[in-house]
């Protein structure tokens, strides 16, 4: 069978296309099916050709291009090499009937297992966290949803922003990066119905507090010590002159000697990139930080909406295992579609995060990378809330979701993730992620059960049922 016919048989059944009645694989209510993106026909929305959040007065919603109603109930880390790796190389080459990792044989068998797997777990969206061009691209041809990248600055904690990184978000220059970012990874992908939404950076450092865990830097740090010609610093120096009521109140904070406000103000590299001395430093980094978010993101957005004006803005995964989430969703809110988050953490604690803000954001909740583990020889220090074994973690999973989707302002859960990596692993050797099946394709039969039961219901779940 050639590529264009198994695709077009694939997305049929993965999304029961054209059957009626009940479709339990895939979490179509109990007297419907689901239209080709895995939303649920039996409400319907106005559509628009891509997808989109509504409100129906009761709740938040997904809505597919087709109009219908969507809950995003996905997987992270569906990276291609991680199928390639020295401990499973040779099962995958054998399994996908191929000579050697990346032949033809190889993608093929890599994309017709990935369809199998994702309609055997009932799972209907591919996380920001994806390497898999046999199952996104090319633009416009994409066989699943997905979530797409648009970085204008490479912020994401893993790559490990250095302080030139932190651009001056005030300046010219910082628009001319952002509107060619969305020329390169946008544009090209602008009428592609596949795409749930555009995220940026991953978890990027933000605050003192992950700049002292990540050592690195924030914005407040960088801009203020470049030179008076740069927007940065005069934006500084006036956030600090509405903050204090002298030079002298700034000094004494500062313990500096400027005997002026333009004396700080021509003043370059005249602090160091360290913690702040003190509480009111703090909170002037605070402050200026959330000034620095806003330009940010008004200048990203704006720059992708002149090229894409179709897709979500889901803006950064901002972690909320860190103080950034509480300091900047006021900011981020404003310009995202949805509160786009990564919590590592227990359904209590997710939970008192989203009622904390829900009121306050208007917008719809999206856990856009998590999970619930259990250590393993290979795997000794997962990501995610450590369980006991694999009936703990399949308890906990099926707990978040269920109570999670019940929620009237949660969208969506993009678990953490599909195969398991290793300590072998480069870059793996302190933490690994964990998938649903082993390193060799096996589902541990307790999450598979789990998963399966919560797809096969997402939709009576989300409506209360």
């Amino acid at each position: 069978m050639n590529r264009r016919n198994f695709s077009k048989l694939a997305m049929a059944a993965l999304f029961g296309q054209g059957l009626m009645g009940v479709n339990r694989v895939h979490g179509a209510a109990s007297t419907s099916q689901l239209d080709r993106f895995g939303g649920w026909t039996g409400k319907k929305f106005e559509a628009t050709g891509f997808f989109r959040t509504e409100h129906d007065g009761q709740r938040w919603w997904f809505v597919t291009p087709e109009g219908n109603a969507f809950i995003s109930f996905g997987v992270n880390h569906y990276h291609a090499g991680w199928w390639a790796q020295d401990y499973n190389r040779d099962h995958w080459v054998k399994a996908f009937g191929a000579k050697r990792p990346w032949d033809a044989a190889w993608r093929d068998g890599f994309r017709d297992a990935a369809l199998a797997d994702l309609r055997r777990l009932g799972l209907n969206t591919l996380g920001i966290h994806t390497d898999a061009p046999m199952l996104t691209e090319p633009p416009g041809k994409a066989l699943f949803p997905y979530v797409a990248r648009y970085e204008p600055l490479v912020l994401s904690h893993y790559r490990k922003p250095t302080p030139e990184t932190y651009a001056d978000v005030f300046s010219p220059e910082y628009e001319a990066i952002c509107e060619a970012a969305a020329r390169e990874m946008a544009e090209p992908y602008a009428n592609d119905p596949m795409i749930l939404g555009y995220c940026m950076a991953d978890v990027p450092p933000m605050t003192d507090r992950d700049a002292e865990w990540h050592k690195g830097t924030t914005w407040p740090r960088r801009l203020r010590n470049l030179d008076a010609n740069a927007p940065g610093k005069q934006a500084y120096v006036d956030t600090m002159r509405k903050r204090h009521t002298d030079i002298a109140a700034f000094n004494a904070v500062y313990t500096t000697e400027f005997a002026s406000w333009d004396a700080l103000l021509d003043a370059k590299d005249w602090r160091p990139n360290g913690r702040p001395a003190n509480w009111a430093e703090r909170d002037d980094n605070a402050a200026f930080l959330l000034l620095c978010v806003d330009k940010y993101y008004s200048v990203a957005k704006d720059a992708l909406r002149r090229v894409d004006p179709n897709h979500l803005l889901l803006g950064d995964k901002v972690n909320a295992n860190s103080d950034a989430f509480d300091t900047i969703v006021s900011v981020t809110s404003r310009y995202t579609d949805v509160v786009n988050i990564q919590h590592y953490a227990s359904w209590e604690k997710q939970k008192a995060t989203m009622d904390r803000w829900s009121d306050k954001v208007g917008k719809p909740f999206l856990n856009g990378d998590s999970a619930f583990t259990v250590p393993t020889e290979t795997m000794p220090n997962p990501y995610g809330p450590h369980a006991k074994d694999q009936a703990e973690r399949a308890k906990w999973t099926r707990e978040f979701m269920e109570k999670a989707t019940a929620r009237p302002d949660f969208v969506g859960w993009h678990m953490c993730g599909m195969i398991d990596t290793s300590k072998e692993m480069r870059g793996k050797e302190k933490h690994q992620h964990q998938g649903l099946m082993t390193t060799h394709g096996e589902f541990y039969p307790e999450m598979e059960q789990a998963v399966r039961h919560v797809s096969s219901r997402l939709y009576d779940i989300a409506l209360g049922k």
